[in-house]
């Protein structure tokens, strides 16, 4: 079967059988929808075609030829992974064409650039829709399991946003998602560069082949126009593939938008005061840059409009714990992004600052060390904890994250993350006036993995039920 049969199979099945939906997951089929087996593990990818069948596929579409008892529907294709975006885009119709398509990237970021993004677009009567990885019960949120899904996945939220007559949709591009191929194809009107730093290196390899995957994003779509931060090399050389992306730095005064130090953003002959806005330097800068990827669409924002904004969960989140103290919980799981949180906190704490955090398993092993060092220079306790250990030993994670220390001894391993909020909590009722307590890595997740299973956890939980019984 070539590419033109195996178009017109699924077609047709999706004619006969008034097939909605095409998916790699067996677990989310639905009575005469399409499965494609892709699976590399020859048992799991049986299992789950004995799911999708059993859940009513009416089509099954296999890279290896496979027999399945009374079950005729099944169609071979051997390169079926490079196609993965093209039968997508076919089997919906190419829906993000009837639809205005924002796609930011970024190391840092994401996330809260599409969340005020969204948020200036509906104050500005726009019916958008966000996707995001952070659950949310906000109207126009919708929640995915991955920063960007596959492209089925995501032309079926295009679709069903176009029978919704969402006028705007918004999602994070990630490293992973450009590289797998999971926006190709997709109509992407504006695009965002946010910022580059070192992660996701177990699989880029190196910062180069991650730096260069960040720039295929905006080689490879023909956006009307995108907004370019120019802070950092790859930033600049990003801003040079098209003459319709336009500029942003907090340090270069000649960028098309300009933040200055002041926290006012300035563009042309408007300026932006955003000072009102409770939170850390770097959210304003996020803030500014919103405002000024909505402003490359020629939107007119007034200075109302930009009023009464709220952060996505576990973003510099702030809960209550002792008078006159401060407990933060932040996505930070990078060595750029823990330097800027913890920056920030000593920007406004006069007390001591307590650091818990940890690294991920079976992920990028050369930020550990780096991430230590500078948990330990911006930070007077430090406390190393579980993140997602997965099948990694985390007394190996907290050796490698011990390399970039230099007083070891005084550095407390308290393996059980909840155990270990605990004892930060005690160190922040102990501590001065001012002092602060910063519970970084893991933000809005309410999981952790270990070895192979997904168990539940959630810091902001974790605080509340110590703090509700000591």
């Amino acid at each position: 079967m070539n590419f033109k049969e195996l178009i017109e199979t699924i077609l047709k099945f999706k004619k006969e059988f008034d097939s909605k939906s095409i998916t790699l997951n067996s677990k989310m089929v639905k009575k005469n929808d399409i499965f494609l087996a892709i699976s590399k593990d020859r048992d799991k990818n049986f299992q789950n075609i004995l799911e999708a069948i059993s859940k009513g596929a009416c089509l099954i579409i296999v890279e290896k030829k496979i027999t399945i008892k009374n079950f005729p529907s099944i169609v071979y294709f051997s390169n079926i992974k490079n196609k993965l975006s093209n039968i997508s885009n076919i089997f919906y119709n190419f829906p993000s064409k009837n639809i205005e398509l924002y796609g930011v990237t970024g190391t840092n970021g994401k996330s809260s650039v599409s969340s005020f993004l969204h948020q200036i677009l509906k104050k500005n009567n726009k019916k958008t829709a966000l996707l995001t990885s952070i659950k949310s019960r906000k109207k126009g949120i919708f929640f995915s399991g991955l920063t960007t899904p596959d492209t089925f996945f995501l032309n079926d939220f295009f679709s069903k946003a176009n029978l919704e007559n969402y006028q705007s949709a918004i999602i994070e591009v990630s490293s992973h998602g450009i590289h797998q191929d999971r926006v190709k194809g997709l109509n992407f009107n504006y695009g965002c560069f946010t910022n580059i730093s070192r992660d996701h290196l177990d699989y880029h390899k190196s910062m180069q082949d991650y730096s260069n995957v960040k720039e295929s994003f905006f080689l490879n779509n023909s956006f009307d126009a995108a907004l370019i931060n120019i802070d950092t090399s790859l930033g600049e050389r990003i801003k040079k593939i098209d003459k319709n992306f336009l500029s942003f730095s907090s340090v270069k005064k000649n960028a098309d938008f300009f933040f200055n130090k002041k926290n006012i953003l300035f563009h042309n002959n408007d300026s932006y005061d955003l000072n009102f806005f409770d939170g850390p330097r770097f959210m304003k800068l996020n803030l500014a840059m919103a405002i000024s990827l909505a402003k490359c669409t020629e939107l007119s924002i007034e200075p109302k409009t930009i009023k009464n904004f709220y952060s996505p969960a576990g973003r510099f989140e702030k809960r209550k714990t002792f008078k006159g103290k401060s407990c933060i919980i932040d996505y930070a799981h990078s060595p750029k992004a823990l330097e800027i949180v913890l920056k920030s906190i000593r920007s406004f704490s006069s007390g001591n600052i307590i650091c818990i955090f940890g690294c991920g398993g079976e992920r990028d092993k050369g930020k550990r060390p780096n991430m230590g060092k500078i948990a330990e220079k911006f930070s007077n306790k430090l406390i190393i904890t579980n993140d997602n250990p997965r099948l990694e030993d985390p007394n190996k994670i907290k050796e490698d994250i011990l390399k970039g220390i230099s007083k070891v001894s005084k550095t407390h391993f308290i393996p059980d993350r909840k155990e270990a909020i605990q004892f930060g909590l005690k160190l922040l009722k102990k501590s001065k006036k001012g002092s602060t307590l910063l519970i970084a890595g893991k933000g809005h997740e309410n999981y952790q993995e270990m070895k192979d299973k997904r168990i539940y956890f959630s810091d902001k939980n974790a605080i509340e039920e110590i703090i509700n019984v000591s």
